[in-house]
């Protein structure tokens, strides 16, 4: 499951659906690719069973170049079966018709480590404990409440997921502006603000299907004609870097671009 959604900033409650998949003997692996650069997971939980399993995070999110990512897994969970890549490193001895793995992580680490990824985001995660969770978290809440007070001030604009900050979100907002096609209020958000945004389904199509409220026959449409332009939304996010005044600008674009394009 996810962590937290990409597309509306919801968080999961993890240690506590941990909780439940354990009663019924599974496992849980979480993906904190945007969880983890905003706030401070807690593997263990607060209670006996609410411990995740699996947590895998990217580095590029963390601010960490050179495209590396976790995997922070029970060791059980490492021990069984064959390697997803087979090479140099992941065997302990090989006969023409045999093999032996290697034992724990090292069955799949196929090849030469990526060196300058690790030092890269170890880097990253000592930046960011110095800043301190709490600091990011704290800030991003500021940020993200002054972004959906002046969304929800703009006239022509759909917000998905939560209208407003009720604390369980992270620092991202996903909108339309209506009779506007997304992709061209992100290029017109770049000429006349220098702002950056993303712009589609965010590499989660079904949920955007689902907050579009996009029916089975447009749907079905797409797969007649591939070519057909996508639905999809428009989604502003923040970072540690990210300034108040940033924010405003944004809205004060946004604003122009609502009142002026449509």
């Amino acid at each position: 499951m996810t962590g937290a959604s990409n597309v509306t900033g919801y968080v999961n409650p993890v240690n506590k659906i941990a909780k439940l998949v354990h009663k019924y003997g599974g496992k849980v692996i979480v993906d904190g690719a945007q969880l983890v650069p905003h706030e401070k997971v807690n593997m263990a939980g607060l209670e006996p069973g609410e411990e995740i399993d699996y947590l895998v995070f990217s580095a590029h999110k963390m601010y960490a170049p050179f495209g590396i990512g976790v995997i922070v897994a029970l060791k059980e969970g490492l021990i069984h079966g064959e390697p997803d890549y087979k090479g140099g490193g992941t065997v302990n001895f090989v006969t023409d018709d045999n093999v032996i793995w290697g034992e724990g992580a090292s069955r799949d680490e196929a090849g030469t480590p990526n060196l300058l990824g690790v030092i890269a985001l170890l880097a990253a995660i000592d930046e960011i404990n110095k800043i301190s969770y709490r600091t990011i978290e704290k800030r991003e809440e500021w940020l993200t409440r002054e972004l959906l007070r002046g969304l929800n001030n703009i006239g022509n604009i759909d917000i998905y997921g939560y209208p407003y900050y009720d604390g369980n979100r992270l620092g991202i907002g996903a909108f339309n502006v209506r009779g506007l096609w997304h992709g061209h209020v992100a290029s017109l958000l770049s000429e006349l603000g220098g702002i950056s945004v993303r712009n589609g389904c965010f590499c989660a199509q079904p949920y955007v299907q689902r907050l579009l409220n996009i029916d089975n026959e447009t749907i079905e449409e797409h797969f007649r004609n591939p070519h057909r332009i996508k639905e999809g939304m428009v989604r502003v996010s923040f970072g540690v870097y990210n300034t108040l005044d940033e924010v405003w600008r944004f809205l004060n674009t946004l604003e122009y671009i609502a009142k002026n394009y449509r």
